[in-house]
């Protein structure tokens, strides 16, 4: 079977499925592709309040589909056209989208997989889970706009260990080196997703939005000018802020709109 990137929506929540039997979610050009377009999906729908981004039979995704690489990744110019055109516009649709995205990740989450995984805000992993990118094993390094995601999350030490000794992680290790934010035995994996899901759900939709918009201005070095530093403070004409005040004096829980 082809592989594929499932979408289901409902109750708030966005679900995004990295299935390619048989090859441990190896992602396919079609699969790149339709990550990017159902992140436009998820991105105009105003009723998706936190995404996450799992695999399908115990894996998250085990790197691209090297099966394809002699068809599709043969020169540089098809190379540079896999990166920049393909892989460039999926990566950054998921790490750009407005709510926050969590990544489910069990088995293998190696090569594109963990791209994919980094793209993604919170990551709660399996402690058994195997994390890494050995692409020099393979002969290229890391595309450079793929390299500086990784080096702003991880910094220069980890992302040597990753790249240069080609090593892999247990989900474990990788909680230790801030590759992850949570890893959890595999009895409590579904337990801990679902807790930081609801963790998201429990708060301002609004809040949410504007938090990671600024983490990831800010991450990326980019200048606040004095205009746009006078309008972050707009949230206090907000529904969202009105109703989190008042539900905290009248000791209930909040009902936040996202306005």
């Amino acid at each position: 079977m082809a592989g594929t990137v499932h979408l289901e929506i409902g109750r708030g929540l966005a679900r995004l499925t990295l299935d390619a039997p048989g090859k441990l979610n190896a992602i396919s050009v079609a699969m790149w592709g339709a990550l990017a377009q159902h992140c436009a999906s998820v991105a105009a729908d105003g009723s998706v309040r936190c995404v996450i981004v799992q695999g399908a039979q115990g894996h998250f995704a085990a790197g691209a589909d090297i099966a394809e690489f002699p068809q599709v990744r043969f020169d540089e110019a098809s190379g540079r056209g896999y990166h920049l055109a393909l892989m460039a516009p999926a990566l950054e649709a998921l790490r750009t989208l407005p709510m926050p995205v969590v990544a489910a990740i069990e088995g293998n989450c190696i090569g594109g997989g963990l791209e994919i995984a980094l793209a993604c805000d919170l990551r709660v992993a399996r402690s058994d889970a195997r994390l890494g990118a050995p692409v020099g094993r393979l002969g290229f390094p890391f595309a450079v706009p793929e390299l500086k995601v990784l080096l702003q999350l991880v910094g220069p030490a980890v992302a040597a260990e990753l790249l240069l000794a080609g090593r892999l992680l247990t989900g474990e290790e990788a909680e230790g080196k801030g590759l992850v934010q949570r890893a959890v035995a595999p009895a409590r994996f579904a337990l801990a997703v679902d807790e930081t899901v609801d963790g998201v759900l429990a708060g301002s939709p609004l809040a949410a939005r504007l938090n990671k918009a600024n983490l990831l201005r800010l991450m990326e070095g980019r200048e606040v000018s004095a205009q746009e530093l006078q309008a972050s403070f707009g949230f206090f004409r907000s529904a969202d802020y009105a109703e989190g005040i008042a539900a905290f004096l009248e000791r209930r829980p909040p009902q936040f709109s996202g306005r």
